[in-house]
């Protein structure tokens, strides 16, 4: 079987790949939420404002959770699934290209 137990989102019934057990997100919801975060990193890059290094760590790190979800045995992603797996991580190479570009101050919460 490919999923561990159900999304955590109220009123969605579907599985939680293995590969996003620690998230407890079914993929389609996992990927809502990093275009989310995505978005607020960008906006505050582009703001010049400071940007949260956990939200930076999340995006970049659990990426890869998205990727493994799409090439787990016994799951079969939808090819809209696959196209927007695709765009956000077109996203983290942008997002990373403007840190790397331009001065944007890192928070670091200890």
């Amino acid at each position: 079987m490919g999923t561990a137990c159900s999304c955590r989102m109220k009123g969605c019934a579907q599985g939680v790949p293995l590969a996003l057990v620690q998230e407890l997100l079914c993929l389609d919801h996992y990927i809502d939420q990093a275009f989310v975060r995505l978005r607020a990193a960008l906006e505050l890059c582009h703001k010049g404002c400071p940007v949260d290094a956990r939200t930076l760590d999340w995006l970049f790190n659990d990426a890869e959770f998205a990727v493994q979800s799409l090439l787990q045995k016994g799951l079969t992603p939808s090819s809209a699934q696959r196209v927007r797996v695709l765009e956000l991580l077109l996203g983290l190479a942008n997002l990373q290209e403007y840190l790397r570009h331009h001065s944007v101050v890192v928070r670091r919460n200890e």
